[in-house]
């Protein structure tokens, strides 16, 4: 009797977390929802001027911007490179005036969130050259990023309008549901 019970109370917790994901995944924000229409004309030069991380990362996005072109709302190159195990810093760059932005959140962005095991085929960032959501999964630097200072561990829907990043939804996932404390000094 007591091993049915056992059996009863696992399958009603994994029946009711399946449907809090199933619940979650229903209500994130639809890329559709915030489509643009996609810019066709010659992809200008990085302005290195732009930002200091275009120039410190002028090779990385010199790359990038040739091989994927306009691939982020409607003429934005995303672009990102390694900073460490786990971590990333990503920008985008304006295809038309060749202008670079590098948000905060991504300045050090890392995908360790803990015991999160994504369904297969889920990546850590999902963008379409039609729309300005941008889906990351992962923990977004609330810090200087000398700091190493992250908050909660999540999937982050974020729109990019006006050159700026807007946090539009996130859902807890992974076993870091707090953000860091901030740093003493």
């Amino acid at each position: 009797m007591k091993t049915l019970c056992v059996v009863i109370a696992c399958l009603v917790l994994t029946v009711a977390v399946k449907s809090r994901c199933l619940a979650q995944a229903e209500d994130a924000p639809a890329f559709d929802d915030f489509r643009v229409a996609v810019w066709r004309g010659r992809v200008a030069a990085l302005n290195l001027n732009s930002h200091p991380l275009a120039r410190k990362f002028r090779t990385a996005s010199r790359e990038q911007i040739k091989e994927e072109g306009v691939n982020f709302a409607g003429h934005y190159t995303l672009v990102s490179v390694g900073c460490g195990t786990g971590c990333s810093i990503s920008g985008m760059v304006d295809s038309r005036t060749g202008k670079a932005y590098f948000p905060k959140e991504f300045i050090g962005w890392t995908i360790i969130v803990g015991d999160y095991d994504p369904p297969d085929g889920e990546e850590q960032w999902t963008f379409r050259a039609d729309s300005r959501l941008l889906r990351a999964i992962g923990r977004p630097n609330i810090g200087r990023p000398s700091e190493e200072r992250y908050g909660a561990s999540g999937i982050y829907y974020y729109e990019w309008s006006k050159n700026r990043l807007r946090l539009v939804k996130s859902i807890p996932v992974g076993s870091y549901p707090k953000a860091d404390p901030p740093v003493r000094r």
